[in-house]
């Protein structure tokens, strides 16, 4: 018996055990490893005293190792097929990351722009109201003139028809006084008259007597 250097494989076909439990066996101590320079995992077996190999223990060896490279392939093509997995998952979360970056630029953009419309509402509708508003005061101010000047009107008529009154009463007192004399000037003519009847038809009428008679129509 003596110990020996081996790979994983080599010791397995030499103890006649499943890789694994040489790998069980590396774990609990039971068997020392070392790795070398390139990166290859020794095993120090303890196997007996060298013999010709038999052609079992060579297809042994062979089993072993093709089943080592099966197993290494397996885990590549599995780690590769992770890989594509994890990329293309990534590809997909990196669309569905752009979509919704699109989607909130777009958002944003209709945002804006119906600010900008709102904004551009509200500056048309302070605009109509401001000019309403002027307007609104320009007729205020037109309707308060129209107004003074209506009341100016109202008072000067007011002045006008009082005058009129005025001028009325006066002429009415005048018409009065003049059909007052007029009544003096007939009852004086008609007492003259008959004072001319009584008198020489000669005599010439009086200056009160022809006033009288003119203003009687005679």
């Amino acid at each position: 018996m003596s110990d020996t250097w081996m790979t994983l494989a080599a010791a397995a076909a030499a103890l006649n055990v499943h890789p694994r439990t040489i790998e069980r066996r590396i774990a609990s101590g039971k068997i020392r490893s070392r790795r070398t320079d390139d990166g290859q995992i020794l095993l120090l077996v303890d196997v007996p005293d060298i013999q010709p190999l038999q052609s079992d223990a060579l297809e042994t060896v062979k089993e072993l190792a093709q089943d080592q490279v099966s197993l290494a392939t397996g885990s590549a093509s599995a780690i590769v097929r992770l890989a594509q997995s994890d990329a293309q998952r990534a590809r997909g979360e990196l669309e569905l990351v752009r979509q919704k970056v699109g989607h909130v630029r777009r958002s944003a953009r209709t945002a804006w722009i119906t600010v900008a419309s709102m904004a551009a509402i509200v500056c048309v509708a302070v605009g109509w109201t401001t000019f309403q508003i002027t307007k609104s005061r320009t007729q205020i101010e037109a309707m308060n003139q129209t107004s003074q000047r209506i009341e100016s009107e109202a008072k000067q008529l007011l002045v006008e028809r009082d005058n009129a009154r005025q001028d009325a009463d006066r002429a009415r007192l005048a018409g009065a006084e003049a059909s007052g004399r007029l009544a003096a000037y007939q009852e004086h003519a008609q007492l003259a008259a008959k004072q001319s009847d009584i008198r020489p038809t000669t005599r010439p009428a009086s200056l009160m007597q022809k006033i009288a008679n003119a203003m009687a129509g005679e």
